[in-house]
């Protein structure tokens, strides 16, 4: 006996399976099932923070820390500003990982469902390859080290991609999702502004061309906002308006045509680098593209995604032809949509567009797990090192006491900034388990000593040192 079968607009059958889990026990299975597979419940629970996510978990005068409200100046985030003011600060490394973790869950969920096909039932495998393509983001995970830093972002993300579909049911609620969610997201992360646009240009696929223009003249403008706004706060708080890009971000203002040629080149650069990252996953994508091209009911929706990812790719490059700065790798959160959203747009097709959208979606899913386990496993052996360094240097002695703990670092590490980071690192690392105690370099004899010992951990009686390890290769 044969499977039934449903027809779709365009009359051609779908098989439909025999059995149909409910859709609510599919997301719970899917969405734990990726937790683990991704190991990012690891990183959930004995989280690795970097060095510059520390000062959003620590109370304002920290010493060594950098002053949260500060670096407003040369970021612009005010609404993360905020959230350290109300929440950060009372937090802990766990509090801000367990939350980011449960916002980038609740996230994930509402992009699932809105990208899941309303004119016809996903077989509940497609449906499971869809979730798991969707959470493992293989840029995303490189942001799982700065929690309390992004976890207002994400927020933002979730609270926008929940409530796209209901504030696209009229124009004035979607220009008013859009101007809050883009102003928002520049006050947080810019790059969720982004993904939140491509979201909502995949949300009225099927709207006329019109509306696309509209929401793409739209997004830009609500970006023009939203840096504004941040202009404002400055010139307020700082009494600079505008943002001064710090050094180690390498500006270069466009002021000649030699400029011009520079900052084209390094974006250039930076498309050529963000595609070998991908390379794998940008042949799948390609694929996509061309079958959706080809498909009739298919092509009118991907030609709106071209479009919106012209525009994505044209503001990056526009601000890098102004400022000379090129966005880091694991900011293009969009170049994963890039890829995935041609494989969705698949399955509304006709004839084998659904079956090469399903493959596309499996190749995306593996290849993200992939690069989730490796990467947080990366940061987990790193984190494991340090952790066994600081345990061992604040450990209680058999007096019960605890001398305070001293750095040492090798000038010509001391010197870089991957040394800089190493150290800044492990400095609030130890802070955590001396209770709030930041510990100080060591001075004269003591890193004499602590260099000559050739440990790792060195007792010097008054203090204990600690050698900075060389920077890891994550860094």
């Amino acid at each position: 006996m044969t499977a039934p079968s449903v027809a779709t607009q365009d009359g051609a059958p779908t098989a439909t399976p025999r059995w149909r889990p409910p859709t609510w026990a599919v997301v719970v299975l899917v969405l734990t099932a990726a937790v683990v597979l991704t190991e990012v419940y690891a990183q959930a629970l004995a989280p690795w923070i970097r060095r510059d996510d520390w000062p959003y978990l620590l109370p304002a005068r920290t010493p060594t820390a950098t002053d949260v409200v500060a670096k407003n100046l040369n970021e612009g985030r005010w609404l993360n500003s905020a959230w350290w003011f109300v929440v950060g600060q009372h937090g802990t490394a766990l509090s801000a990982s367990l939350t980011y973790v449960t916002a980038y869950v609740v996230f994930v969920a509402g992009l699932w469902r809105q990208l899941r096909p309303t004119d016809r039932p996903l077989h509940w495998v497609v449906d499971a390859l869809l979730g798991l393509a969707v959470f493992a983001s293989a840029l995303w995970v490189r942001l799982f080290y700065w929690p309390a830093t992004l976890t207002p972002s994400l927020l933002v993300a979730a609270l926008g991609v929940w409530t796209l579909p209901a504030a696209s049911r009229s124009r004035a609620r979607m220009g008013v999702w859009l101007l809050v969610g883009t102003v928002l997201s520049v006050l947080t992360y810019p790059p969720v502004g982004v993904v939140l646009f491509l979201c909502a240009v995949v949300q009225l696929r099927d709207r006329p061309w019109r509306d696309v223009v509209a929401l793409s003249i739209g997004f830009l403008v609500s970006y023009a906002v939203g840096v504004g706004i941040v202009y404002v706060l400055n010139a307020i708080a700082f009494g600079h308006f505008g943002v001064q890009i710090a050094a180690w971000r390498r500006p270069n203002p466009l002021q000649s045509l030699h400029d011009l040629r520079v900052n084209v080149l390094r974006q250039l650069r930076h498309l050529g680098r963000l595609w070998g990252d991908l390379a794998l996953v940008g042949v799948v994508g390609l694929v996509a593209y061309v079958a959706a091209l080809v498909d009739e009911r298919v092509r009118p929706h991907v030609l709106r995604l071209l479009l919106g990812l012209l525009v994505v790719v044209g503001l990056a490059g526009a601000q890098t032809v102004v400022t000379g700065v090129v966005t880091d790798l694991r900011g293009e959160l969009w170049a994963w949509l890039a890829v995935l959203l041609p494989a969705v747009l698949l399955l509304r097709g006709t004839g084998w567009s659904p079956r090469i959208g399903a493959a596309a979606l499996a190749v995306l899913a593996v290849v993200g797990i992939l690069a989730w386990r490796a990467d947080i496993g990366a940061h987990q052996d790193t984190r494991r090192q340090f952790t066994a360094l600081v345990e061992r240097a604040t450990a209680a002695r058999p007096d019960g006491t605890r001398p305070p703990v001293v750095l040492y670092q090798p000038p010509a590490q001391r010197s870089t900034s991957r040394g800089a980071i190493t150290a800044g690192t492990l400095r609030m690392m130890v802070r955590e388990a001396q209770d709030g105690v930041v510990p100080r370099w060591c001075a004269g004899a003591e890193c004499t000593r602590i260099a000559a010992a050739g440990r790792s951990v060195v007792d010097l009686g008054p203090v204990v040192g600690i050698v900075v390890p060389p920077p890891p290769a994550l860094l």
